[in-house]
């Protein structure tokens, strides 16, 4: 587990994903270019995730998936047919909404990025997010700000 207050005098604040994400279970070794351009590599067990809104996506070790994402609860029979969601669905990708905190702050400077799946590039102006286990992954600045909010760490 992180050390929250630890996160915080370094400029990292918590923040909640928003809205559906649409995943699937791997059982083969997998690779996925994201919107960086690199490429990074899940596992047996991992998860590739996808955002229906733009397409992006992303993987997931299966293990943090399963606890930090719960199935959403969304009506998948009002998924109208040939939407990007309904794709997914065929394809077998489920819809889940990710409930853990992530904690994230913004880059002064470019980076690489040692993720559990691979190195990434981070330029100045992203966020650096880190989960439960002080997993670390980039994110371009306006994907973040679309997808995350700030919350409260006062219980």
């Amino acid at each position: 587990m992180v050390d929250t207050a630890s996160l915080q005098k370094q400029g990292f604040r918590p923040y909640r994903k928003v809205g559906t994400t649409y995943a699937r279970e791997m059982d083969v070794h997998f690779t996925v270019r994201i919107e960086s351009g690199d490429v990074i590599t899940g596992n047996p067990g991992d998860y590739v995730c996808v955002n229906a809104e733009d397409n992006t996506r992303w993987i997931v070790n299966g293990d943090i998936f399963r606890r930090t994402y719960a199935p959403d609860a969304i009506d998948t029979l009002k998924i109208r047919m040939g939407t990007v969601q309904h794709k997914l669905l065929l394809q077998g990708f489920k819809p889940y909404r990710k409930y853990q905190v992530t904690w994230a702050k913004r880059l002064v400077l470019p980076m690489t990025v040692h993720t559990l799946e691979g190195d990434v590039h981070a330029r100045a102006g992203d966020y650096l997010c880190m989960g439960l286990d002080g997993d670390q992954w980039p994110q371009p600045a306006a994907r973040f700000e679309r997808l995350y909010e700030q919350v409260s760490t006062k219980a």
